[in-house]
């Protein structure tokens, strides 16, 4: 059975995408996204193709490796396939791992109406939040943050555990999915301050249903594996 992960949030979803892709290698991946990425290419990926026919994606993701696929877009990027072709290819694929959101590298974000564009049949949507916005003011950290009123008129409000929640928060609601089908990663949990923020922001989260957890995947990228994947 296909299964298919969405990725959204900011500060780390690169890095949570290539740590399950490489757990998976063994099976058929697609790594693809719905806004834009970075190409991945080999050796990370087995094959990486750029404005695929269908023919040519089906042949691909016949055999075990990861496979990159998506549309060329400006600045070196990929955009996602069409939308008729990604259905397929999630078919194709043992696992797909779509980047379902853009954040301009920054650590946290707010969505538009618009976003995340959550893949079809998504079983596990992983949301990530970069603890390293801890402290800094929100219009240097959020991306979009003046989606929020107060934060828009006090675009110096430091990032604190009210504004991880708020971020994480967003994204679940953004996403539209069931609450059991998330994972919300605290990320760059690197020292005693931004552990502290994560646990007791994660405490809020998990008080209200969701499964989340607090790390750093720059220490320990294989903790997220059997969480997400299971």
């Amino acid at each position: 059975m296909p299964h298919c992960i969405a990725i959204i949030g900011g500060g780390g979803k690169t890095t949570a995408m290539l740590t399950l892709a490489r757990a998976l290698a063994g099976q058929r991946v697609l790594i693809t996204t719905t806004t834009h990425i970075y190409p991945v290419a080999p050796p990370v990926s087995r094959e990486l193709l750029v404005n695929p026919k269908a023919e040519e994606l089906g042949r691909a993701l016949s055999q075990p490796g990861i496979v990159c696929a998506g549309t060329r877009a400006a600045e070196g990027k990929f955009s996602g396939l069409t939308p008729a072709l990604l259905e397929m290819a999630i078919d194709w694929a043992d696992w797909t791992i779509c980047e379902a959101d853009g954040a301009k590298r920054l650590p946290l974000k707010l969505h538009r109406e618009t976003e995340p564009v959550i893949p079809p049949r998504t079983e596990r949507c992983l949301v990530v939040l970069g603890l390293s916005a801890l402290g800094q003011p929100v219009f240097q950290q959020v991306h979009r943050y003046d989606l929020c009123p107060a934060w828009a008129d006090r675009p110096e409000t430091p990032v604190d555990v009210e504004v991880l929640y708020r971020c994480a928060w967003d994204a679940v609601r953004a996403g539209g999915l069931p609450l059991e089908q998330y994972r919300v990663l605290l990320n760059q949990a690197e020292t005693p301050e931004t552990i502290a923020a994560g646990n007791l922001t994660a405490e809020r989260l998990c008080s209200q249903g969701l499964d989340c957890r607090v790390g750093s995947l720059w220490q320990n990228p294989q903790s997220i594996v059997s969480w997400v994947l299971e």
